[in-house]
């Protein structure tokens, strides 16, 4: 049986992602498992041995709140004893070099790097465990890959939840010393760039004047209650950070408590179908053969399934243990890239402390030439602009006599021209006041001729007073009609009234 993911270790370096215990990380089955680069994992148990550094990453990692010395950084690491003969020994790595601690005050830089590295020396002591765990587990998948009777094939499933927690545990410790040394290599780095500034403060301090210091040293007195609120702040910021620190690494064992107890729960589900999957093709294997009617009955058509299956357990250690040794080859590859690349980083260091010391001295004799060819194109610019100032001056003087000339004249000739145009004026206004007069002698004998709005509202008007005539003579003879009838109504009315008795 494959499975597409190996167990997944939470990196030290993320913080706390949220598990969802229902979704576990895939455990690796019992044949192998594939790595995430692609190539496969072999997972194969060793013959019943316990991990010789006792498989549990708290042990290798002491108590947050235990103090630990700096010489622990470079002492060397117990060696753990292994179960079975151990090959030629993998070389550890070699601890980093203690970077030199600077005579000067600290800075800044030195209290915030204190806060982070703070836990790192707790790490370096599965680093020895590490190595002596993976030579023991070649030693036991050398060993275990040699046998290939049935007896190891049942020894295989049944050791599965060991080998898991031991890979597990094996990919921590790797991501943790992996931790651990780019944590020195920055370490060093830092503290070698606040010599280098110390160095540089030092040289500034040098070259300033007597008065210059004194008044610096009068300045440092009032500074001090801040400086010391300084440190009380970098000092509750390196407590808060190792309480963090502790704090995952308790979230670190119950992550890892949780993950291996997930891998029992999955281990034993996979045994399960392993045993169920052997089952099933052995019957079908027999019932193959039993219709072929072999030779010797259901016995020897037993053997030969035993045969061939013991055959197949054969080969399925031997690729398990080709991937194994293939999955070892590359890490030990990652770990000899990262020591070259921290050696590479060290001597790029040291070589660019020297160079910057070699660049501040030839940046100071630079600025010496720099001066003295500033103050000769100083004094050449001086010369160089009083010529064109005086060229200019001369240009324009030329210039602007030129165009003085140039104004006079046209000065004259916009005086006649205003003179025509004022004798023009004067006629035009003339002519201007006897046209008036004639238009208002003209309009006052024209009456309504040209008028067309006031011609239209008289005709408007007389026509209207037309019908109004009409309508009026019109209601007379209304009125005269009804005067009659009422005469007559009235004859009428005293008419009836003399026949009435009275």
């Amino acid at each position: 049986m494959e499975d597409s993911s190996g167990p997944q270790s939470p990196s030290p370096q993320s913080s706390r992602p949220s598990t969802d215990p229902q979704t576990p990380a895939e455990p690796p089955a019992p044949e192998r498992a594939e790595n995430a680069d692609g190539g496969a994992v072999a997972t194969e148990p060793e013959s019943g041995e316990e991990p010789a550094d006792g498989g549990a990453v708290a042990e290798a990692v002491p108590d947050p709140g235990t103090s630990v010395e700096p010489e622990a950084e470079n002492a060397p690491l117990p060696e753990p004893v292994s179960p079975a003969p151990a090959p030629e020994p993998e070389p550890e790595p070699e601890p980093e070099p203690e970077p030199e601690q600077s005579a000067g005050p600290s800075t800044e830089a030195d209290s915030e790097e204190a806060a982070d590295t703070a836990s790192a020396p707790r790490r370096a002591l599965g680093a020895g465990a590490e190595e002596a765990s993976r030579e023991s587990e070649d030693v036991h998948w050398e060993e275990s890959s040699q046998g290939s009777t049935d007896d190891e094939a049942t020894t295989e499933l049944e050791e599965w939840p060991e080998e898991v927690r031991k890979l597990q545990e094996q990919q921590l410790r790797t991501e943790l010393l992996e931790q651990y040394r780019t944590l020195v290599m920055e370490r060093g780095h830092y503290q070698r760039y606040n010599l280098f500034l110390q160095h540089k403060i030092q040289e500034a301090l040098r070259t300033k004047k007597g008065p210059e210091v004194v008044d610096v040293a009068a300045k440092a007195e009032p500074e001090a209650p801040e400086k010391e609120q300084v440190y009380l702040r970098y000092l509750a910021k390196l407590e808060e950070l190792k309480k963090l620190q502790a704090d995952d690494l308790d979230w670190y064992h119950q992550e890892l408590a949780q993950l291996q107890q997930q891998c029992q729960e999955k281990l034993a589900k996979v045994d399960k179908e392993w045993h169920a999957f052997q089952t099933l093709k052995r019957q079908v294997m027999l019932q193959a053969m039993g219709s072929c009617r072999l030779r010797g009955g259901r016995q020897a058509a037993l053997r030969e399934v035993e045969q061939i299956q013991t055959l197949e357990n054969k080969k399925e250690k031997e690729m398990s243990a080709v991937r194994l040794e293939n999955v070892q080859l590359k890490q030990s590859l990652v770990h000899f890239e990262t020591r070259m690349r921290a050696q590479e980083d060290l001597t790029q260091g040291l070589l660019l402390i020297d160079f910057e010391q070699l660049k501040i001295e030839n940046q100071t004799f630079n600025e010496k030439v720099e001066e003295r060819n500033e103050e000769l194109l100083k004094l050449r610019n001086k010369v160089t602009n009083n010529v064109q100032v005086v060229t200019h001056v001369k240009e324009k003087l030329h210039f602007v006599e030129m165009e003085n000339m140039r104004k006079k004249s046209k000065l004259l000739e916009l005086e006649a021209q205003v003179a025509r145009k004022r004798d023009i004026l004067t006629k035009t206004k003339q002519a201007r006041d006897s046209l008036r007069l004639d238009n208002i002698r003209l309009n006052q004998k024209c009456g309504l001729l040209g008028k067309e709005a006031l011609l239209q509202d008289m005709e408007e008007k007389v026509e209207r007073t037309a019908l109004l005539n009409q309508r009026l003579e019109t209601m007379k003879r209304h009125h005269a009609g009804l005067a009659l009838s009422r005469r007559g109504v009235k004859q009428k009315i005293r008419e009836a009234k003399t026949f009435l008795p009275s």
